[in-house]
């Protein structure tokens, strides 16, 4: 028997969705039958990622830069205009700037408010609408030499718990699901990989598995925290780690 995630016909936009991690989840809620907008700040890559997707089922792509004021908005506009209408958010993208306190903070704090915010405006209340951000377990652990990332995602981990409760009440979820370290072609761990030198090894040996993750391994625990499966799952922070994060949430 298998299990009916409900998420046919359900407008999905996700953000970063070209590559890496957000084009697993893509290709996820594609599989799943929704319809899904994505977008990325690499046009040709944006392209051709979405000619890969087109196998898999009905995608619209756009430019856009979440760190530049009034993209977030002028994105969810387009996107619910392409859908119809806008049912899952899943904020992907990241600065990815290690110490860069400044671009850090515009990407994943205040581009990704504006994100969120904006697409709540267009989302029906008791309907499943729901929030998925991608995190990372930098959060919940120290994190030399990127103090700005780790910093950023754990902020966003107390943005969405505090929004879940203020937008409960419309019968619409937010959640975070971070990943751990995840693996994937022209990622910064299959560079380490490539070069197989002393990063690589002790990034292998922090992980109980002795393996890195997959972006698909992420992929599909977003799609099961969007669906009706979890419609009781809210303000929650899903480590999708591996078990290399040693603390306890409490």
């Amino acid at each position: 028997m298998t299990m009916d995630l409900e998420l046919t016909g359900k407008r999905v936009l996700i953000t970063g969705g070209s590559r890496g991690i957000g084009l697993a989840i893509t290709k996820a809620f594609l599989n799943e039958g929704a319809r899904v907008a994505i977008c990325a700040r690499d046009q040709t890559g944006l392209v051709a990622a979405a000619a890969e997707l087109g196998a898999f089922g009905e995608v619209h792509h756009r430019p856009a830069d979440i760190g530049v004021v009034g993209e977030p908005a002028a994105l969810v506009d387009w996107a619910v205009d392409t859908l119809g209408g806008l049912d899952v958010l899943v904020s992907n993208v990241s600065a990815m700037a290690g110490p860069d306190w400044e671009a850090s903070c515009a990407v994943d704090l205040v581009g990704t408010d504006a994100l969120i915010r904006s697409a709540l405006g267009h989302m029906q209340d008791d309907t499943g609408a729901n929030i998925i951000c991608i995190g990372s377990r930098a959060a919940s652990t120290g994190a030399p030499r990127i103090p700005a990332y780790a910093a950023v995602k754990a902020a966003t981990v107390s943005m969405i718990k505090s929004l879940s409760r203020e937008i409960a009440r419309r019968g619409i979820r937010a959640n975070v699901v971070s990943p751990g370290d995840i693996i994937f072609p022209g990622g910064s761990w299959d560079q380490a990989r490539i070069e197989d030198g002393k990063l690589w090894n002790t990034i292998l040996r922090e992980n109980p598995f002795r393996r890195l993750g997959e972006p698909e391994e992420i992929a599909d625990v977003v799609a099961f925290v969007a669906s009706t499966r979890a419609s009781f799952m809210t303000g929650s922070n899903v480590l999708v780690d591996g078990g290399a994060t040693t603390g306890i949430q409490i």
